[in-house]
């Protein structure tokens, strides 16, 4: 089984038990677990890692303004889970985990990828042109509409976050 595999039955368990949280602090643990699991799968089947870097940033950045409009909307719960879901969520993790460890080439694969990272590397670094093509004249127009964008819907977000509007509590 090769570790992509195994982070895909991982994703997929993790998915599993998410619909069955209720509690905010869980589901939030959750998605940054799945985050996690999905940049790590991302970085691993593309030649670069800036996209899963890009993804995982993106997603932290949500995960904390999803935070702090949770814990200011829901009440102090205690964070508990039942029995149940604990012994589910044990059993996939060990699953999981020894489905890794008993696999022969899961080893070899690694040490086979880290090898083509370095390969790769030496490859762009020849070609500087194909890391510079999101900075150049034809794609020039998407680059500042994407900051103008950016900027735009940080002043929104200021304004709809000030302390006179907005949803959030000011004690």
């Amino acid at each position: 089984m090769s570790l992509l595999l195994s982070i895909s039955i991982i994703l997929t368990s993790i998915s599993i038990l998410f619909t069955q949280m209720s509690h905010p602090l869980a589901m939030g643990i959750t998605l940054l677990i799945q985050t996690i699991l999905i940049a790590g799968a991302a970085g691993l089947s593309m030649k670069t890692t800036w996209f899963s870097y890009i993804l995982f940033l993106i997603f932290l950045g949500a995960m904390l303004v999803l935070f702090i409009y949770v814990t200011s909307l829901s009440p102090n719960e205690p964070l508990s889970l039942s029995p149940p879901m604990t012994l589910i969520l044990i059993l996939g993790l060990a699953t999981s985990v020894l489905a890794s460890l008993m696999d022969p080439m899961a080893s070899s694969t690694i040490h086979t990828m880290d090898k083509s990272k370095f390969v790769l590397m030496e490859s762009l670094a020849a070609y500087p042109s194909l890391l510079n093509n999101i900075y150049n004249t034809t794609c020039m127009k998407m680059t500042v509409f994407l900051i103008l964008y950016l900027l735009l819907t940080l002043v929104v977000v200021v304004k709809i976050t000030s302390t006179h509007f907005g949803a959030l509590r000011t004690n």
